[in-house]
């Protein structure tokens, strides 16, 4: 490129700039610039802008944030990114339509999190009830809790997963194969023992381990879908009188929460929830993680542990 080149592109840039307000700008490479972290350099795509904005809407992000930082991504790939433009956001949009039908109510905020004593304050009240829907719902609760699970996860548990450890075959983080272990996680003890008396009250000894319930208390064969389960974790956490905005990416977002009040690190928690980068979890546990700096432990003698 010669040196006219180079100043036509240059004023042709200024000019794209001009269109925009320069608030506008700078809201967009913010943005930008926590979309490349999670990127990890990987190519931009349709499915990976969708599973970005769908991880924000699941971490408490309203969906008029969300609608600007895809609004930021199109503006980048139209005015600086060379050969993606034929990207056609078709899956973006359709995720972007979800997200805004179903937040449409709201408010701007994080998801509230479902810590560990607040697991045990909801599973104690659900196992009183002496049911296979109580027992069912406090496995369920507690297993996300212990491993950080994501709702599509937890659904695609099947009993042959949980032995001493919990094998996770379905994540986003991968193609979704059965037979391609995405994780091996750690049970608790107390989790392992619901589990058990769960599967013995109902009667399980293979497939689906979380199945829907009729009325009646009888479980079917079918598995229980993510809204089913989102439905559990709503219906519990308010009759155990937990408040906030519960979703279910409450119990990933608690444990969270509870691993940095109990000294974790921010990598602990990446590792733990397996976040592809440290941002997710050091936001949930900002304020855990603020009682750990520098200041706090030296000035103020709070340090943990």
């Amino acid at each position: 490129m010669n040196e006219s080149d180079r100043n036509i592109r240059g004023q042709t840039e200024a000019l794209i700039k001009a269109t925009v307000a320069p608030s506008t700008i700078k809201t967009y490479q913010h943005a930008l610039q926590q979309f490349e972290i999670w990127l990890e350099e990987r190519s931009l795509n349709d499915s990976l802008l969708a599973n970005y904005i769908t991880e924000l809407y699941q971490g408490g992000k309203s969906a008029a944030t969300i609608s600007k930082i895809v609004a930021a991504v199109k503006w980048r790939v139209r005015n600086h990114d060379v050969g993606v433009e034929d990207i056609s956001f078709e899956i973006t949009e359709k995720t972007l339509a979800g997200i805004r039908h179903e937040g449409k109510n709201r408010g701007r905020g994080q998801v509230g999190g479902i810590t560990w004593d607040m697991v045990k304050q909801i599973c104690v009240l659900a196992e009183a009830d002496h049911t296979v829907a109580g027992l069912r719902d406090s496995a369920l609760i507690r297993s996300m809790s212990d491993c950080l699970l994501r709702i599509s996860e937890v659904v695609a548990v099947d009993v042959a997963d949980v032995d001493s450890v919990l094998t996770i075959h379905q994540s986003k983080t991968n193609s979704g194969t059965r037979g391609f272990p995405a994780a091996t996680l750690y049970i608790g003890d107390p989790t392992r023992q619901v589990i058990k008396r769960y599967c013995k009250v109902g009667g399980i000894t293979t497939g689906a381990l979380f199945r829907r319930i009729r009325r009646g208390d009888n479980i079917t064969s079918g598995r229980l879908s993510v809204q089913g389960a989102r439905n559990v974790i709503k219906h519990r956490a308010r009759e155990a009188g937990v408040e906030g905005f519960i979703s279910g990416h409450s119990l990933r977002v608690g444990s969270a929460v509870s691993l940095a009040q109990a000294g974790a690190s921010v990598v602990d928690m990446q590792v733990a929830g397996r976040w592809k980068s440290p941002q997710m979890p050091a936001h949930y546990a900002r304020a855990e993680l603020a009682e750990q700096n520098a200041i706090a432990r030296f000035k103020y003698g709070k340090c943990k542990g």
